[in-house]
């Protein structure tokens, strides 16, 4: 009887210290999530008839120059989107464009799965940056993604829209929920890795005594940073 009573009250002690570290884990989550969507200004991820549709805007530190710079360096793109598992650049049949091919972890609380994409790439007359899912290449029906780059003195307003359709099952509202959900999160940590990318190249390009210390401690003081600058080299 004694063993029992001994064992029932250590589970209930592990099941405490685990909902104990639960509740901290949430508490990080949100103050780690606050801080990063700190500079988005909209962020709305909607769902009809199986394609989502996304819109991003923020206001980035770094110059357009070099916001840009980390935008279109399409064959690293796993910098700034820890989804993308590799990704490279391929010739398009286009002049002027080109395909970029990217394999992406797609990953809820119930499950991962693999996805393929090749986009179709080019740069209008605007400035802007536009991508056309190739729907045969891809785990797609079909999907187009614009980036706008605006220059805003030594700070560059941001702007992201897409409609993607997946050719993959997802099930309906709790599927269509969780999806919605991890492209928020996801679209949230890119923007603030598009920032931490473009301000250490910015710092790199003109500060010969360059510390990435002293840059990662005032970009939002994110444990990422290292593993971003690391990345880099």
């Amino acid at each position: 009887m004694y063993y029992w009573c001994g064992w029932l009250s250590f589970c209930f002690n592990l099941f405490n210290i685990i909902i104990c570290l639960l509740i901290i884990f949430s508490i990080f989550l949100a103050t780690h999530s606050n801080a990063v969507a700190d500079s988005i200004t909209e962020i709305v991820v909607t769902e009809k008839d199986g394609i989502y549709q996304i819109t991003v805007s923020a206001q980035i530190a770094a110059t357009e120059k070099h916001v840009r710079q980390v935008i279109t360096d399409y064959a690293h793109a796993y910098r700034i989107n820890h989804s993308i598992i590799e990704s490279e650049v391929l010739k398009s049949p286009v002049d002027g464009n080109i395909q970029v091919r990217a394999r992406v972890l797609a990953c809820t609380p119930l499950l991962c799965i693999e996805v393929e994409r090749v986009d179709e790439v080019s740069t209008l007359k605007s400035g802007n940056i536009l991508a056309v899912i190739v729907p045969e290449k891809s785990d797609f029906r079909s999907g187009k993604a614009l980036w706008k780059i605006t220059s805003d003195g030594d700070k560059t307003q941001l702007s992201y829209w897409a409609s993607i359709e997946p050719d993959i099952f997802i099930p309906p509202i709790i599927g269509t929920r969780l999806v919605i959900d991890n492209l928020r999160d996801q679209f949230m940590a890119t923007f603030s890795r598009i920032e931490q990318v473009a301000r250490i190249n910015q710092e790199r390009e003109w500060n010969d005594s360059y510390d990435v210390t002293t840059v990662a401690n005032s970009v939002n003081d994110l444990p990422c940073i290292a593993r971003v600058d690391a990345a880099q080299r």
